[in-house]
Parts: C-alpha cells; sequence; structure tokens
C-alpha cells in the first residue's frame, strides 16, 4: 500500500471515531459534568495564581479530568483566572450565574470540555491500536480498534465529561504495554509508556491503584514462563522491572500534578485516605474520623462478583458474548499455530484486568454503579473483540474481500445499537437480556432533563419562574428561569422541602420515586416525559400540592 494512501486511511480512520461522537455534543448534561466544570474553573484558577496546595479534589483525585476543565477555560474563558478572586465551592448553580454575568454560555463551556474529553479518548483508542499492531498485525489491531471503540455502552462514555472512560483507556494502555514489553520485546518505551499510563489512570481515579497488583502478576507469569524455558526461577529480573516501573509511575504522577510539588502529604491524605474511609465506610475522613475495616469481611464478595458480572452482561452486546467464548476458545486451541503466543497473553492480560477491576469494588462494596468498573468493559470488549478477529481470520484463510466483508459486517452489528440509543447511549441494555428477566434498576444520569427544561422553557414568563429539580445541574443548562437543586436530603427533611417548594412553581423528579417521596402519590403530573416508551420524567405544579401536606 502506497504511503500517502495509508495516510488517508488513517485520516479517515480518525475522522470516524471522531465526528459521530461530535454529534450534538451537548443535546443533553449527564448529572456530574456541571460539578466537574467548577472543579475545572477552581484547578484553572489555582494553576494560574500558583496555589498549588489547592489542586486536590479529595479521593478521585480527577487530576486529568480538571486539566481538560483547564484547557476549556483556556479556550473559551481565559480572563476568568484575571477576573475571579477565590473559588467557587461545590454548589453549581452559582457558577453558572458568573459565567452569564460575564457573556459567557455555560453549556459552551461543557462543550469544550466535552470536545477536549473525546478527543484525548479517540487518541488514547488509536494508542491501544499501534500497541496491539506492535504485537499482532495491523488488520487484526484495526478490526479490534473498530469493534471496541463503537460498542454501545463504552460509545456514550468516552463522549461525555467523566472519570470512568479515562480510566479504563489509560488502565488498558497500561496493560497493553507492559504485555508488549514483558512477551515480545523488552524495549525501555514500552515500559515507560505502561508506567506512565497507569499514573494518569490514578490521577483520574485513585480506584487504579489496581494496577500495582495487576502488573505484580503479569511480572509473575513472565517469571513463570522463564522458568517453564530454563528450569529456574529468576527473582531479580521480574523484581527489578517491578520496582523500575513503579519508580516511572511515581515520577509521572508527581510531575503531573502540580499539587504534589508543593503539598504531596496533603495530596496523599485526601486521595487514598479519603478513598479508603469510603471504600470501608461509605465516608470522607472528615466524617469518619478514622478507618475502620475490621467491620467488613470477605463473605459477600462472590455475590458482589456475580451482580456485576449480570450489570456488564445487560451492558454488553450480544456479539461482545460471542466474542469473549471465542476469546477464551482461543487459549486452548487444537492445533497451537492457529493462535500465537502473544496474542493469548493479550486475552489474559485483558481479563486479568477485568477480574481485577470487578473484585476490588466487589470486595470494597462501597457506591458500585454501573460505570465505577469502566476499565473491566475495556479488558472484556478488547477481548471479545479479539476473539472476533481471530476467528474471522480463520474461516476466510487468504480471502481478503471476505475478511473485510465478514468485519464490515460485525461492525454493523456492533454499533446497530447506537441508532436507537441516541443521545443516551449509556443506557443501552442488551436485547437478550430484556427478553429474558426485567429489566435493572434504572441509572438516572440526567437523561431527558433537557426535555423538561424545554416543556417548561415554553411557558408564559418562564424566566421569571422557578423549578425545583431532581438531577437539577442538569436542567438548568436549557431552563431560562431559576433552578433550584432537589437535593437527596429533601426526601427525609420534609422541613427544608416545603421551604423549597414554597419558592418554585415547578417541581421536576424522575418516575417512580414515589417510595421515597410519598407527596407524589397525592400529585397527578401536570407533563410526562417518555424514553424509550414509558414514563421518565414527572413536571408537577406546586400550586396542585395540597394545603395539608404544609401542615400536617
Amino acid at each position: 500500500m502506497k504511503k500517502s494512501t495509508r495516510i488517508l486511511l488513517a485520516a479517515l480512520l480518525i475522522l470516524a471515531m471522531i465526528l459521530p461522537r461530535m454529534a450534538n455534543l451537548t443535546q443533553f448534561t449527564a448529572a456530574d459534568e456541571p460539578f466537574w466544570l467548577v472543579v475545572g474553573a477552581n484547578y484553572y484558577y489555582a494553576l494560574t495564581h500558583g496555589e498549588f496546595e489547592n489542586t486536590v479534589y479529595e479521593y478521585h483525585p480527577a487530576v486529568t479530568t480538571m486539566w481538560i476543565g483547564t484547557a476549556a477555560m483556556l479556550a473559551y474563558f481565559p480572563e476568568y483566572r484575571g477576573l475571579m478572586n477565590g473559588y467557587f465551592q461545590q454548589e453549581k448553580t452559582s457558577f453558572d450565574s458568573y459565567l452569564v454575568e460575564h457573556g459567557k454560555d455555560p453549556l459552551a463551556l461543557l462543550w469544550w470540555a466535552r470536545l477536549f474529553q473525546l478527543l484525548l479518548n479517540v487518541l488514547l483508542f488509536l494508542v491501544a491500536f499501534l500497541l496491539l499492531q506492535h504485537m499482532l498485525d495491523e488488520w487484526t489491531a484495526l478490526a479490534i480498534l473498530l469493534l471496541t471503540s463503537f460498542a454501545p455502552y463504552l460509545f456514550g462514555q468516552s463522549r461525555m465529561l467523566n472519570h470512568e472512560s479515562m480510566v479504563g483507556l489509560f488502565s488498558l494502555i497500561a496493560v497493553l504495554a507492559l504485555t508488549a514489553y514483558l512477551f515480545q520485546t523488552p524495549k525501555m518505551g514500552l515500559l515507560i509508556l505502561s508506567a506512565a499510563a497507569a499514573a494518569f489512570a490514578n490521577l483520574t481515579k485513585s480506584s487504579a491503584i489496581v494496577l500495582f497488583p495487576v502488573a505484580a502478576v503479569m511480572l509473575l507469569g513472565w517469571m513463570m514462563r522463564q522458568w517453564r524455558e530454563t528450569g529456574k526461577f529468576a527473582w531479580g529480573a521480574p523484581l527489578k522491572t517491578f520496582l523500575l516501573w513503579a519508580a516511572i509511575f511515581f515520577i509521572v504522577y508527581f510531575i503531573a500534578w502540580p499539587g504534589m510539588w508543593v503539598a504531596p502529604g496533603k495530596m496523599l491524605y485526601e486521595v487514598y485516605g479519603n478513598a479508603f474511609s469510603y471504600a470501608f465506610q461509605g465516608a470522607r475522613l472528615s466524617v469518619t474520623q478514622e478507618l475502620s475495616p475490621s467491620h467488613f469481611s470477605l463473605a459477600s464478595m462472590g455475590r458482589e462478583l456475580a451482580n456485576f458480572a449480570v450489570s456488564i452482561a445487560w451492558r454488553t452486546t450480544p456479539l461482545t458474548w460471542v466474542g469473549l467464548l471465542l476469546a477464551l476458545g482461543f487459549l486452548f486451541p487444537q492445533d497451537r499455530k492457529l493462535v500465537s503466543a502473544q496474542a493469548k497473553y493479550i486475552i489474559l492480560a485483558l481479563l486479568l484486568l477485568a477480574l481485577a477491576c470487578v473484585g476490588m469494588f466487589s470486595l470494597v462494596q462501597g457506591r458500585n454503579q454501573p460505570h465505577y468498573v469502566l476499565a473491566a468493559y475495556y479488558g472484556l470488549e478488547f477481548s471479545a473483540a479479539l476473539g472476533w478477529a481471530l476467528a474471522v481470520r480463520q474461516v476466510t484463510d487468504s480471502k481478503i474481500w471476505l475478511k473485510n466483508s465478514l468485519l464490515a459486517g460485525l461492525l454493523v452489528a456492533q454499533a446497530y445499537p447506537l441508532a436507537f440509543y441516541a443521545p443516551y447511549y449509556f443506557t443501552y441494555l442488551n436485547p437478550i437480556m430484556l427478553a429474558q428477566t426485567n429489566k435493572p434498576d434504572v441509572f438516572f444520569y440526567g437523561e431527558q432533563m433537557e426535555a423538561a427544561a424545554a416543556y417548561l422553557s415554553q411557558k408564559e414568563n418562564a424566566k421569571n419562574q422557578t423549578a425545583l429539580v431532581y438531577f437539577g445541574r442538569s436542567f438548568s443548562y436549557y431552563y431560562p428561569g431559576q433552578t433550584l437543586l432537589f437535593k437527596p436530603v429533601l426526601f427525609d427533611d420534609k422541613a427544608q422541602l416545603i421551604n423549597e417548594i414554597k419558592k418554585s412553581e415547578y417541581l421536576v423528579v424522575y418516575a417512580g420515586l414515589e417510595e421515597r417521596l410519598p407527596l407524589l402519590k397525592e400529585l397527578t403530573p401536570e407533563h410526562l416525559i417518555n424514553l424509550y416508551g414509558k414514563a421518565h420524567v414527572a413536571i408537577y405544579r406546586t400550586a396542585e400540592i395540597p394545603e395539608s401536606f404544609f401542615y400536617e
């Protein structure tokens, strides 16, 4: 293939990954994204004023996310560093008001942040492609890239401002680069890439600490292979490699986070102290004061593992299920010449990543939302895609047209659900699971709040009205009036709820919350907004709330 043709195809591939993710980029807003814009603005302010000790956000630590927020501020509102005097608190609506007062659109800032996020995610996908190409071949690497990058759940997560997609991709690269270093070409660049990717994964979210035991197990596997080949145990080389990997990790971790330059103790305490406190006690150290892990046991870990397995089954496609079975089968082929050793090592490393991620969250048994284990999805999706690529190569032999036709068919089948779940791709559910059992509990994440805002925006004098909104952060971007945030405490604090209702003309909540808020049982929604044929968001007029509710 000519160099010019190869460059053209590479450009088309990159555009094919970027443009679909950019479509209707701010059609909706996920629940957490507005908050991370505030944190990003605070990070930008701290950097530009040399207050590096303020570049920490508790246990996440979300450093990469805050760098993206900083990039968005530089692109859209660079003068903020000179206009602002101090930091915004976590409450989001005051930040929106500040932006509007200075002629800036909060939704435009989100657009920039999402753009930088998806560009980074696409870049990380391409790095994974290059690593796979190095270990396997170009066609196989391309097949894996396409099938994984257009898996509905991963596609949806990769175009939002969140931590999980970056944690998953950085973790994936750390594992692939270390696999290439150990089992193919021991080049220092691969070890540096692995450790650096692991550092950035941990700078994104502290749960990526699981990469340390993953790397240790991979080195143990490498040592066992050396023992089988030579008949001698060589502890020195694996230990030296692990220590070098860890040293590179800490150097990158230190350099990439300005807070570590001035207050490393504070940074690590805030991140890992609060992370373990959340894991074992469900709250920050400021609340619990100390850790008490003795209150926990391994007794229910198996049940949690099963729960995660079911959750993952719901959010992966039938194509992924079959691909995983194929990948597992290729670990033990009848003809060893059919599958390269590198392919087996890749599958094992990816499955190890998935198991370690799910195992860690099953052990801590904290706030286990589906996207928290997105790194496991990357391990499973890449394994499944490799399984399909190996199968297609075997059945097509040297028939290039047939091989490419089958790949095109697989890609269409994998990406087909995107047309039905747009723009809420993260709500994808496997059709086989839907046909066999009840749907899992709905995970509200801001979907259809823009539709509720659009409905109320048509009201006369909407600019002067107030709405009390569950997930109001997502709602306020699209509503010209005032938005009050319906905080979870209002479900149990009636006095505070009454106070907020008296300030509002409308109450906007997700459908199905009647048990948590019995008041809803006494009301009839003025308007219902459906999602996939079922009521999803309910809008109530506060004027219709019975007077008895206020005096009981």
